[in-house]
């Protein structure tokens, strides 16, 4: 039977019911948890009930509750177009997630809208779980596998967001299924040979990005935009906040790294920049796909990818993107890597590179046949 409780992260109450397989479902009735409104509370929870039971549809459902809550408040329930909400949602995000998260988020959104047309000014309710679906599929046609999830990931936020502000009877997105990968490249760390062998073909500049990345563990973009500002001399330390994550840092500056600074030209101010060419790309780009493809083209030199030409594939840019087992960002698992087989705690390495999350850090982690062999040496005999 329906039921309705109060739940101590909502104002409104909470309609409990069970649907037509038997499972608990809880809904937000939108109406604030006074004792005056108890009583509507518990008709709308009916209401959710039957709904569920005799598997209406969620445009059915909305109407009968916009009726009933025209009926027990004398006041209508407000209707959100798929945009409005969207919208607001943003608005929201962009005091709680880093702004390249949020430019991610408004652009998995805009597409969603260009693929509904004029349907994304449909009230939200009317949007179907077919609608997000296709629209996965027509990504898939186009994007990675893993590019197109994110997409629905964010859908799933937007759509999760509106249910628990009673906007939605039922979420659309909730069995959307995503895209499976049938061939998956793996990410892998450079190996310190391969190190060496990259350093050889890198000019001056490129052979301190690539100290950088190997002995800071930090991105592309955030060693192109390093000045000397961000580095203490005397305490041999570096600090930053990453453009990505917006995450305070303070680095120790391995001696290898220190040495290396110390071996470049004094600088004239410490406003200016230690690699001065990348700085000024992803300045002036304000992305690091230029600087990306640079350092592909030294991996190809080195032997380490294939080497590409501007020959075109007749695939257009809209075509999946080629990935590659290699690349600058290998250089940070790296890091992670070597912290791991020397024995540092997990805590202190991801302090040091900056991840938020032990299960982030542990995909970075690639453990080497020789420190395995080493565990496996140190299990206890029967003998």
């Amino acid at each position: 039977m329906a039921f309705v409780f109060k739940n101590p992260n909502t104002s409104n109450w909470i309609a409990g019911f069970r649907d037509a397989t038997g499972k608990r479902r809880n809904r937000s009735t939108g109406l604030l948890s006074t004792e005056k409104n108890k009583r509507k509370a518990e008709t709308i929870a009916h209401e959710y009930e039957s709904a569920g039971r005799n598997k209406r549809s969620a445009q059915q459902v909305r109407r009968t509750i916009c009726s009933l809550h025209r009926e027990l408040t004398g006041e209508d329930m407000p209707v959100i177009t798929l945009r409005l909400h969207v919208e607001q949602w943003l608005k929201s995000k962009k005091t709680s997630v880093a702004e390249k998260t949020v430019d991610f988020y408004n652009g998995a959104c805009e597409k969603f809208f260009s693929y509904l047309g004029e349907n994304a000014d449909k009230e939200i309710g009317e949007i179907t779980r077919e609608e997000i679906e296709a629209f996965r599929d027509d990504l898939a046609e186009r994007l990675a596998p893993k590019t197109v999830n994110h997409h629905v990931k964010v859908l799933r936020m937007v759509f999760r967001d509106a249910r628990d502000r009673a906007l939605l009877i039922d979420d659309p997105s909730e069995f959307a299924k995503t895209v499976k990968s049938r061939k998956v490249l793996e990410r892998r760390p450079f190996t310190m040979d391969e190190v060496r062998a990259v350093l050889v073909h890198c000019d001056v500049e490129w052979r301190s990005m690539v100290l950088f990345g190997l002995y800071t563990g930090q991105r592309l973009g955030d060693i192109a935009r390093f000045q000397w500002k961000n580095v203490d001399m005397k305490k041999k330390s570096i600090s930053l906040v990453t453009s990505k994550t917006g995450k305070e840092l303070n680095i120790p500056l391995p001696d290898d790294l220190h040495k290396h600074l110390v071996s470049l030209p004094s600088p004239i101010s410490n406003e200016q920049p230690i690699h001065p060419n990348a700085f000024e790309i992803v300045t002036a780009q304000g992305k690091t796909g230029h600087l990306s493809n640079q350092f592909g083209a030294i991996l190809a030199k080195t032997g380490l990818r294939k080497i590409t030409t501007h020959k075109s594939t007749g695939k257009g840019r809209s075509a999946k993107r080629v990935t590659n087992g290699l690349s600058f960002h290998s250089l940070r698992r790296s890091t992670a890597t070597y912290l791991h087989e020397a024995g540092v705690p997990q805590s202190v390495a991801m302090a040091l590179i900056g991840h938020d999350s032990a299960d982030i850090h542990s995909i970075y982690v690639n453990v080497g046949e020789e420190a395995m062999r080493s565990a496996a040496s140190k299990l206890p005999s029967l003998k």
